[in-house]
């Protein structure tokens, strides 16, 4: 659930579960999704025919002290949203274990979520964080319901799949993103490099759906509806966004109060009242408060993060997220890929990098 996230901007990214806030995700940006930073260039004065250059002011000379304070705050920067994204998709995963019920969790990582930036509004009222208003929530809802359904496909999901099956589906979605692009909004096709690297990708998650032995149907099922979903966020839901004009608090607001509703009529929908009949132990609470603590630092953690690096360096921080979610799997128990599964994994992950490097030459 990525406030990736991701979803873990696009709508300002918590990506929930992913799932950071310059999407709608809960849990942040979606990590494979970048937005360009703008960076302030120095500018000089220039001078008047004839008349001396003026001596451009000198800067004083940062000190060791300040240097070595920036980089700590790059650095913790750096650590705390590498563990929010690496872990939330594994805590999600152990939540759907011992309660399985993803209506339920959603609803309360959404409130969760929705609850803190309102109380940070109370604690930091400079920040821009707007009440909710019909004119505002009637469009922003079709983004809202598509983020939403990404994330209830997910979810449901890890009932039944690994934390690698989700990654290695959401790394081929370039494939359908690129031809949809193409086919709606005009954009070229990717070049000969980037349509090699696609196709990598794709070879990549055949020998990952070769090797994995649990395959459910119902899980790939799921994985069918969250693939199409994200498809459509990647392409369409940004649109939907920039007619709605406000700030990055605020939509991460809008878009986890907005989702509340969802939530709840998914329990009527899919017949949902597993948490009813959960075995409430200890583990169970607190996988769930947890989801719902790292749900809300990402949002945090994502927008923080993107302010200090830039944008290509955020897009190896999510790389390496994606690496550390595949150890901590394989750390913490046995429901995880094999090695020919791994390996799969692998191919998809490298060649999604090599296919942002080149798919515009």
């Amino acid at each position: 659930l990525k406030l990736h996230s991701g979803m873990r901007g696009r709508v300002a990214q918590f990506t929930m579960v992913g799932q950071q806030p310059a999407s709608t995700k809960f849990g942040g940006p979606d990590d494979d999704e970048e937005d360009g930073l703008v960076e302030l260039e120095d500018i000089t004065p220039s001078t008047s025919k004839g008349e001396a250059p003026s001596k451009a002011p000198s800067k004083a000379p940062s000190t060791p002290d300040s240097k070595e304070l920036a980089g700590g705050s790059v650095a913790f920067a750096v650590v705390l949203y590498a563990f929010c994204s690496s872990t939330l998709l594994v805590i999600n995963k152990v939540s759907m274990h011992l309660v399985p019920d993803a209506p339920f969790i959603l609803f309360c990582q959404f409130l969760a979520s929705s609850l803190a930036m309102k109380g940070l509004g109370y604690a930091k009222p400079d920040i821009e964080i707007e009440e909710l208003k019909w004119e505002k929530a009637k469009p922003f809802a079709a983004a809202t319901l598509v983020f939403y359904l990404c994330l209830l496909s997910n979810t449901q999901a890890l009932k039944s799949v690994n934390v690698e099956t989700v990654i290695v589906v959401r790394s081929c979605s370039p494939i359908a993103v690129s031809v949809l692009e193409w086919a709606t909004l005009g954009r070229k096709l990717p070049s000969i490099p980037g349509i090699i690297a696609l196709l990598a990708i794709a070879g990549g998650a055949y020998i990952y759906v070769a090797a994995d032995k649990g395959f459910q149907i119902e899980g790939y099922s799921w994985l069918v509806v969250y693939f199409i979903f994200i498809v459509l966020e990647m392409v369409f839901v940004k649109f939907i966004v920039d007619t709605v004009p406000m700030s990055t608090w605020t939509r991460v607001y809008y878009n986890n109060t907005l989702s509340l509703p969802m939530a709840m009529l998914s329990f009527v929908g899919l017949g949902s009242a597993g948490f009813l009949t959960a075995d409430w132990t200890p583990g169970a609470i607190g996988a769930v408060l947890l989801s719902c603590v790292v749900g809300v630092a990402i949002s945090y953690a994502g927008f923080n993060l993107r302010k200090l690096i830039s944008a290509t360096s955020f897009t190896v921080v999510g790389v390496v997220c994606k690496l550390l979610t595949v150890l901590i799997n394989d750390t913490i128990w046995t429901q995880h890929s094999n090695a020919m599964g791994h390996a799969g994994l692998a191919v998809c992950i490298a060649s999604g990098i090599i296919y942002e490097k080149v798919k515009g030459r």
